[in-house]
């Protein structure tokens, strides 16, 4: 991560922005299939609604990003060319991880931005898993790269909030909004309202998500949380985003600090994990599989040849199966791992929902390392 965390004035310059997009998307494994669609303002997989009174349904995944502190430091600086230079170095940030997540950024609206992380080629785990990680490694930059530089300068640091909902194709539909020339495609569904509504809901650098999500990739608990508050001395569940009698919608906390410990190149600077699926790469949580795929892990290091360690270097691997279809058969929680061979693990996906792989390196029997590698499964 160091070589993407830069001083606060080199935001201002596009060809550096791009290569970090470029250095950010090797890091993921994301390749920018959508990268030659990267606009600001109507998605290019509507473009073809534009001037016309027609209504698509199509499923989308909307996210909203508020900045919250960009008022306080007009008031305390008194300068209206640095706050413009604050509030463009967040936006442009929020950006940069909506677009290498293959986000659509729709919209700047102050002090926020509004995008979908819907395409008519993504499916919709694949779409919701990036909106994800967008806001999980937006929010792991902003706390270890750009906030000690805010801090450096001697001000407050920066403080975000995020909002992510999904909306099935029966719940959405895209249409032009406006009077010519000034009109917008863009959707009308509730979860897209809910979007800036969870952004509302949410506490300074979190992530608030809808049931949608949480029902769709069958979310484990470790990832999600319920908001609290205090009323007369008591803690009180604040657990739904729409509580009427007509409808009752659940809202969730994404724990993303704990999600972000399932990727191995986040957590070891010296042993590196990589899987293979039906022998191409899959870069941890990057999208959800399909049942039936052939998996194999392998973990590196500098001291390592296959299936043997040096210095007295040993792997042990586990694995821990999550979500409703494991546990109604019997097959969650920690299980060893179906096959293995010193460095290298063998598996195969077969139930829905997110699972890990753990691999424990051991020198003179004693644990240094302890990889976990996060897997989506649909």
């Amino acid at each position: 991560m160091d070589s993407v965390l830069p001083k606060i004035d080199l935001y201002s310059d596009d060809s550096f922005l791009e290569k970090a997009k470029n250095r950010f998307r090797v890091l993921v494994g994301k390749e920018g299939k959508y990268r030659d669609r990267e606009t600001i303002g109507t998605h290019p997989d509507f473009r073809h609604l534009e001037g016309t009174d027609r209504v698509e349904n199509h499923y989308a995944v909307s996210m909203f990003v508020d900045i919250k502190n960009s008022t306080a430091i007009y008031l305390k600086t008194k300068d209206l060319v640095w706050t413009k230079t604050f509030k463009n170095t967040v936006l442009r940030l929020v950006t940069i991880f909506m677009q290498v997540f293959d986000g659509h950024v729709h919209r700047l609206q102050g002090d926020a931005v509004f995008g979908y992380f819907t395409w008519r080629d993504k499916s919709k785990e694949d779409a919701i898993i990036d909106a994800l990680n967008a806001a999980s490694f937006l929010l792991y930059y902003i706390n270890n790269g750009l906030n000690p530089e805010i801090e450096r300068l001697g001000y407050d640091p920066l403080k975000i909030r995020v909002g992510i909902d999904f909306g099935d194709d029966e719940e959405v539909i895209w249409s032009e909004y406006g009077l010519p020339p000034a009109t917008e495609v863009t959707t009308t569904s509730l979860h897209t309202d809910l979007a800036a509504k969870l952004q509302n809901r949410a506490s300074s650098n979190t992530i608030m998500i809808g049931d949608n999500i949480r029902v769709l990739l069958d979310l484990p608990e470790e990832f999600i949380g319920v908001k609290t508050y205090q009323k007369n001395n008591e803690t009180k569940e604040d657990r739904y985003i729409i509580d009427k009698p007509e409808k009752r919608y659940r809202m969730w906390i994404f724990k993303h600090q704990k999600y972000l410990k399932y990727f191995p190149y986040l957590e070891s600077d010296i042993f590196s994990m990589h899987c293979k699926a039906d022998n191409e790469e899959y870069f941890p949580n990057i999208s959800a599989l399909p049942k039936g795929k052939s998996l194999t892990f392998e973990v590196s290091h500098p001291l390592t040849v296959p299936y043997r360690g040096t210095n007295n270097i040993r792997f042990e691997w586990e694995k821990i199966n999550r979500g409703k279809e494991a546990e109604e058969i019997g097959q969650s929680g920690k299980l060893p791992a179906a096959e293995t061979r010193g460095n290298i693990a063998h598996e195969e996906t077969a139930y829905k929902g997110h699972h890990i792989m753990i691999c424990k390196v051991k020198q003179n029997n004693r644990v240094v390392e302890t990889l976990k590698f996060g897997i989506f499964i649909k």
